[in-house]
């Protein structure tokens, strides 16, 4: 732990990091990983372009990786189950035990977390994550509701690449 502390200027207080002379400090790739898992459960704060966009690169990267691993096994599956009626939960667990459902599901809550701080950030309530990215999920399956989803989608890229502004009700500006 000590050579990360001092090549990231973490120090470890209750086993959170907090940052000093944060003004000298960029979040790097590692760091933003790191510290997104650090935060895993954490909906308070404020987290910076540059810390999301990298844990961003960080889930495709991944993803593919797991993809690539598993996809043998799910190609087998469906071949298998191709002629014959596809039972969804074997389905299902088969896809979620796989490395590809695996990393899906352990990146799953600290992208949630760190997109509500992103939304932090831009002095926007969490609940804007909820409306873009949960809503648009659960409407049916029709051109006008998917033209609303494609268009929260691109609302919420939007929202994650704007710059962050000064101090505000949810804590002060990382970057300043």
């Amino acid at each position: 732990h000590l050579v990360f502390i001092q090549a990231t200027g973490v120090r470890f207080s209750y086993g959170l990091p907090t940052f000093y002379n944060l003004k000298k400090f960029l979040m790097s790739f590692f760091d933003s990983v790191i510290l997104a898992f650090f935060n895993y459960f954490n909906f308070s704060g404020r987290a910076t372009r540059s810390e999301f966009w990298w844990f961003f690169l960080f889930c495709i990267l991944l993803y593919l990786l797991a993809l690539s691993l598993s996809i043998d096994d799910l190609q087998l599956l469906f071949s298998e189950n191709s002629n014959e009626n596809l039972d969804s939960p074997e389905i299902a667990f088969a896809f979620l035990t796989s490395w590809f459902g695996i990393a899906i599901l352990t990146t799953l809550i600290p992208q949630v977390t760190l997109s509500v701080r992103r939304f932090h950030d831009l002095d926007m309530s969490g609940w804007w994550y909820f409306f873009l990215q949960i809503v648009p999920s659960l409407l049916p399956n029709y051109f006008v509701f998917e033209f609303i989803s494609l268009f929260a989608l691109f609302l919420f890229i939007y929202f994650m690449v704007q710059r962050g502004g000064e101090d505000n009700r949810f804590g002060p500006n990382k970057l300043k």
